[in-house]
Parts: C-alpha cells; structure tokens; sequence
C-alpha cells in the first residue's frame, strides 16, 4: 500500500492513537514520510522497532514514542541489535527484552545496567513461559523494571490479527 492508501485506511477507524509495528517498519522506504503524514494530521504515534537498526532519525521526532525491542539470547538474534539506539532513548519511550531463561534474563539485566536507559524498561515472559520465576529474578535483584505480560493473549489467545 502507498501511503495515501494507508491513510485511508487509518481514518476509518475511530481512534488517534496510531502504533506502526509489524516486522521491522524501519526496514519500509517511505517509513519517515509516513510517520511525518501521521503526525501533520494529528494523530498520536508510537513505533515498535526491533533494535536492529539506527533510530537516530525517528528519536529527533520528539512526538512519537519509540518501543525499542532487544532481541535476547533466545532468539539467537542478539548479535543483530545496535545497542547504541538505548542511548538514544528519552524518557517517553520504552525497552523491552522477551525473555525466555535465566541466560535471557542475565543478558537483559547487563544491558540495563551497563547502559542505563532513560525510558522505562519491561521484561515480558516469552508466551507459555514461567512467569513466576521471572518475577522471582526481578525482585531477587531489585531491577528497576516492569513486568509485562502479552495482555491481548490472555483475552484473544493466539488469534492472529488482533
């Protein structure tokens, strides 16, 4: 779809908040025009990007909130991340790290500490994992972090498209 397509779309739904995600949207060519179309046209953006790439460009826009994604061990994609985008991070935005073991929670629990972010940053359990035991490394280490959880899973399971 074009953007103009896009547009069209997004306006028939009822809402202003508009969240770009899917992928990697930063891979898409016409991403910054896209989100500059957005927000001349009021609506509340936030884009969930998976690390990979420089968000340099995306942090000077001060008005959308930036969803950083590290990849842990897990995912045998953590070699694929550009670390420095955490200190490009404000305080509207967010990190998080999907975590599946205690090798994921000590990779992300390094990074938080050797970087100290800005934002506010989550741990979320890869979906069917221990919970528990997650919160339970949290607390033991007292990280300043939130839990979260995949919300729409438990209300619409693994339904795709919701």
């Amino acid at each position: 779809m074009n953007i103009g397509e896009i547009i069209s779309k997004i306006k028939k739904i009822p809402c202003k908040v508009v969240c770009i995600t899917g992928g990697e949207p930063l891979l898409q060519n016409d991403i910054m025009m896209l989100i500059d179309t957005l927000l001349v046209k009021g609506y509340i953006l936030s884009i969930e990007t998976n690390g990979s790439i420089p968000i340099n460009k995306l942090a000077k826009k001060k008005s959308v909130v930036i969803s950083l994604d590290i990849k842990c061990p897990s995912s045998r994609m953590q070699q694929q991340m550009d670390l420095n985008n955490i200190s490009l991070l404000s305080k509207k935005d967010q990190l998080k790290f999907i975590i599946k073991n205690k090798k994921d929670y000590d990779y992300a629990k390094e990074i938080v500490q050797h970087y100290t972010p800005a934002c506010t940053v989550f741990f979320q359990p890869v979906w069917g994992t221990n919970v528990e035991r997650l919160v339970s490394w949290i607390l033991e280490d007292g990280l300043h972090v939130r839990l979260g959880i995949q919300l729409h899973k438990l209300i619409w399971g693994e339904k795709k498209g919701v």
